[in-house]
């Protein structure tokens, strides 16, 4: 079988490696790990497995480790499921697989409903499982999009697959954090993005109450951007409520 490129999240933006796919289970149980790593390493031998045996620990991990997939064990009492779905969407669209029994159809139908991407029978067979996990890393991956995308005539473009941002033809160096706000702002291309949900995508739940904190590093990722950071054409300001690229901006 031939290897094939992964999907991986570097601040905030989605691009392809070879060997290596991180993958976040949350579950109590050892075996459950031990089944999806023997699975899984048939197919990307560089697997990097993390496991959070609770909610908070879940959501910390994604922030933190920024996994290519999360999956999640149904019926755990200390990892509902549904509760966690929930949460990670509301901050980041990394893949999410629920792992259940094949006759739960009503927690089926829920979970695909909040946001899951697949659910999987826990007593399905290796091939059927590692098949389901690379065809959701390909759906889910830049390959299934535009590549690139240009704003205000082509002076500003970020090409997603090669992890670059130019003005005016010009690669330009974001750090992690300026490519993790311009990309939940890219994704919500139109729409404002609250202060409060672009600290919480960026930073963590723990820093949902810090505009002023927000409002520098938009002002650093403007003055690398922007022709003028003080009379922004690309990143606009929706006074007391956050930040938006503009749909019509977009091409």
């Amino acid at each position: 079988m031939e290897p094939m490129a992964k999907p991986t999240f570097k601040g905030g933006f989605v691009f392809y490696l070879e060997e290596e796919v991180k993958v976040l289970v949350a579950s109590d149980s050892k075996d459950l790990l031990q089944t999806i790593s023997l699975f899984l390493r048939v197919r990307w031998p560089e697997l990097s497995l993390i496991q959070a045996t609770e909610v908070r620990e879940g959501l910390d991990l994604i922030h933190r480790e920024h996994p290519d997939i999360v999956m999640l064990q149904h019926g755990v009492p200390s990892v509902d499921c549904f509760d966690l779905i929930t949460q990670i969407r509301s901050f980041a669209d990394v893949p999410i697989i629920v792992l259940g029994q094949s006759d739960d159809v009503v927690d089926e139908v829920r979970a695909l409903e909040m946001g899951a991407d697949d659910w999987i029978a826990r007593d399905c067979m290796p091939m059927e499982f590692i098949s389901k996990v690379t065809a959701i890393l390909r759906r889910c991956s830049p390959c299934s999009n535009d590549h690139a995308v240009s704003f205000l005539g082509g002076k500003l473009r970020i090409n997603y697959a090669a992890h670059e941002v130019c003005v005016l033809g010009k690669p330009v160096r974001l750090t992690p954090i300026e490519y993790k706000l311009l990309y939940q702002l890219v994704k919500n291309g139109g729409s404002v993005v609250s202060q409060v949900n672009l600290l919480q995508s960026v930073w963590g739940p723990n820093y949902g109450a810090d505009p002023e904190f927000l409002k520098k590093y938009i002002y650093r990722l403007r003055s690398k951007v922007e022709e003028d950071p003080a009379d922004p054409k690309i990143i606009l300001t929706e006074r007391g409520v956050g930040y938006v690229i503009r749909a019509s901006d977009l091409s």
